[in-house]
């Protein structure tokens, strides 16, 4: 008997050894490292019940949000959950992960992901984007099972996928290992500076906005692709039962043209069904002229605030939370307000930079991994 309880036991610690030797090797070596991983782990990494508000979206969140301008001017905490081309087949997992550790802050649902066309909202990039980088647990195997149509144990276990990928250029030496010593790094800190910012040193002028004349436009509207349909209203339905009254959805700022049109027609139709659940909707593609945005000066492309318009935004935002929904900042720690001023101090020099590289005409991602926060380090405040 003692020796069958000692082979029960050895089989045990084995497994366990298993099992955390091939976490290690997905966590740290087996993954596709890129910005999106950086911004999901990053998350996680930010104390529990510590934000007051937590943005959910696609790219449009982390170019035109910026968490650090956002405590430099008003003390508030916040962080960029998004992930590039998100899908709105991510949402609700993606709110279930925020609310996990971040149940008392405002979270702003930004539903681009809500327009896609079936191509858009399946593509296995835009769901690995995300999947690949969150943590497995039960609502992460219930999300894959009813999204994922094959491969489900890639999505549960990423290292199946990337096991052989390991020892490419790309993987090895370039800008995957950027990205993988950025994470050790700031697991290291216990914290990422920029909060998930990206954006591109670029000013962009379109001759064919129309968004002087979108106010007038509110009833003009198009059907949403049956599945995003679907999905959206599964999101909706899961924060009226669960009675979530700290969620407020949103359409960011874009300049809007003949060819996006279509788009902007089917964001009317969102804002409607969000309605219908009893969530206000702000509509900042239609109500542009409320943002205080330059469309000449403030994008670096359609869709995309640069830094300049990333600043206004934000600032325009934050006070609109705060009259509408009464976002505000709470106690901090003393090691919590030196973390934060350290990150509106990265920002600051973020955005210095971000404004030589205009001035040089270098147009390139910004985006925070190891190479950047290296870089950043020459514009910091000088104190």
């Amino acid at each position: 008997m003692k020796r069958k309880l000692l082979w029960a036991v050895k089989l045990l610690c084995l497994t366990l050894a298993l099992a955390v030797g091939l976490w290690f090797i997905q966590e740290n070596y087996f993954c596709h490292a890129d910005h999106n991983r950086v911004r999901v782990k990053g998350f996680f990494l930010e104390d529990a019940d510590s934000l007051d508000v937590v943005y959910l979206g696609a790219s449009e969140v982390y170019s035109d949000i910026a968490p650090g301008y956002a405590y430099e001017r008003d003390g508030i905490t916040g962080y960029l959950f998004a992930t590039q081309a998100n899908t709105i087949l991510n949402y609700k997992n993606q709110l279930k992960n925020i609310l996990s550790r971040q149940k008392d802050a405002l979270i702003v649902i930004e539903l681009n992901g809500a327009l896609y066309d079936d191509d858009e909202l399946t593509k296995e990039a835009n769901l690995r984007n995300y999947s690949d980088n969150a943590p497995l647990d039960f609502d992460k195997i219930e999300y894959v099972a009813k999204n994922v149509g094959e491969n489900h144990l890639e999505y549960l276990f990423p290292f199946i996928k990337y096991h052989g990928t390991w020892s490419d250029a790309e993987h090895a030496k370039g800008t995957e290992a950027m990205y993988r010593k950025t994470i050790r790094e700031n697991n290291s800190r216990g914290y990422s500076y920029l909060k998930g910012v990206l954006n591109w040193p670029f000013t962009f002028q379109s001759p064919t906005s129309l968004n002087s004349t979108l106010a007038a436009s509110a009833d003009k509207k198009q059907p949403l692709n049956e599945t995003a349909e679907k999905s959206l209203r599964e999101l909706l339905a899961y924060c009226r039962d669960e009675g979530l009254s700290n969620v407020v959805f949103a359409r960011f700022p874009h300049i809007v043209t003949e060819k996006t049109y279509d788009r902007f027609e089917r964001n009317n139709t969102v804002a409607d069904i969000v309605k219908e659940y009893g969530f206000d909707y702000l509509n900042f593609e239609r109500d542009f002229a409320l943002t205080g945005l330059d469309e000449k000066t403030d994008f670096y492309n359609l869709d995309h605030l640069n830094v300049y318009g990333q600043k206004k935004f934000t600032a325009f935002l934050t006070d609109y939370l705060k009259e509408h929904y009464g976002l505000s900042s709470h106690a901090l720690s003393v090691e919590q307000r030196e973390e934060w001023e350290t990150c509106a101090d990265y920002y600051a020099a973020y955005v210095t930079y971000n404004e030589k590289m205009m001035k040089e005409g270098n147009f390139s991602e910004l985006s925070e991994d190891s190479e950047l926060i290296k870089t950043l380090d020459e514009y910091l405040p000088q104190t």
